[in-house]
């Protein structure tokens, strides 16, 4: 059996995300292993937006703010754990399992909303992707 030293947790800002930080820093925890977070800046939504008029560097603002404002969440949460942070920007499955690498993670922990039929057809799943592009091993929180 493998032992987990380096866990990695993937998080966005929604509640199912929040409920996977609490699983893996609770796992890290008990494992006495390292634990480090990943809020990744979906590239394809830095461009901005033409029919609102917001500027590439607005919209990368505005996310960069979401992703600090998710760490805070989760900093007032698990005051006494502490974790690395990354914070790339990529397309969400590949931030993540780019990071996963470079920080060289044992286990890879995020959320799943859960999505079906044609909302994960013209979604995506970050989950799934995931999945399809890793070596690291995962531990999926569903909804």
């Amino acid at each position: 059996m493998e032992i987990y030293k380096k866990i990695l947790i993937a998080i966005d800002d929604s509640k199912v995300s929040l409920k996977a930080a609490e699983m893996g820093i609770q796992l890290a925890t008990q494992l006495g292993a390292q634990c480090a977070i990943v809020f990744v800046i979906d590239a394809t939504k830095t461009h901005g937006d033409v029919y609102s008029e917001e500027l590439p560097h607005d919209r990368l603002a505005k996310l960069t703010k979401k992703a600090a404002d998710t760490y805070a969440v989760i900093d007032a949460k698990f005051p006494d754990h502490p974790f690395e942070r990354f914070t790339p920007e990529a397309k969400p499955s590949e931030g993540i399992v780019n990071t996963a690498e470079e920080w060289q993670a044992d286990l890879i922990v995020m959320g799943t909303s859960g999505k079906s039929g044609i909302k994960r057809i013209f979604l995506g799943s970050t989950a799934e992707n995931t999945i399809r592009l890793s070596k690291t091993p995962l531990l999926i929180v569903p909804n």
